[in-house]
């Protein structure tokens, strides 16, 4: 496989006897290694071994949605530390529903467009060490243009956010669109 994950806790020697079963068994390893920071919860990183942890159907229970969760947890950059609480995870779904929002609106006056290619801007943000922060910035800024198109019934610019929108959600699996 392309990219093996795990947290910066794991990098020796969890990795490493990984790496030994694979090539063991004949097989290659990951070409692409990302470590990223932990996800506390109070003061202590969020681990089964601890038993604070917070699973799916919790988060389900409070009415957050798995799409939500994933745009919660992918709005800072990977290395960046997460420091959980129920606030931030509502305030997250907020803002996930403002871009579901943008997306139906537009649907509704343009239909659903063909996703196209990402913005130079969004793709940079992206080989900057996967920058989902920065490349959310820039879904946000996109969202904000179309939204003036949709006030203005420009109908041209409401399809071209709609369909740069879509497509940079989808690479970020996050296209409301896909989701149905």
């Amino acid at each position: 496989f392309d990219i093996h994950g795990g947290g910066l806790d794991l990098i020796f020697p969890h990795h490493e006897n990984e790496i030994a079963q694979s090539r063991s068994a004949g097989l290659k390893f990951a070409r692409f290694w990302v470590h990223h920071a932990l996800l506390n919860l109070g003061e202590a990183k969020m681990s089964k071994s601890l038993g604070n942890v917070i699973d799916v159907a919790a988060v389900q229970a409070m009415g957050i949605r798995p799409v939500e969760l994933r745009y919660y947890l992918g709005t800072p950059h990977y290395r960046s530390r997460i420091d959980y609480s129920d606030e931030a995870l509502h305030e997250a779904a907020v803002a996930y529903r403002r871009i579901e929002g943008f997306v139906q609106r537009a649907l509704e006056v343009v239909g659903p467009g063909r996703p196209k290619d990402v913005p130079p801007s969004f793709a940079a943000a992206m080989n900057d060490d996967l920058n989902t922060s920065a490349a959310l910035a820039v879904v946000h800024d996109c969202i904000r243009e179309g939204n003036t198109a949709l006030a203005a019934g420009d109908e041209a610019g409401i399809r071209g956010a709609l369909t740069v929108v879509r497509a940079m959600l989808g690479v970020l699996g996050l296209d409301p669109l896909e989701l149905l």
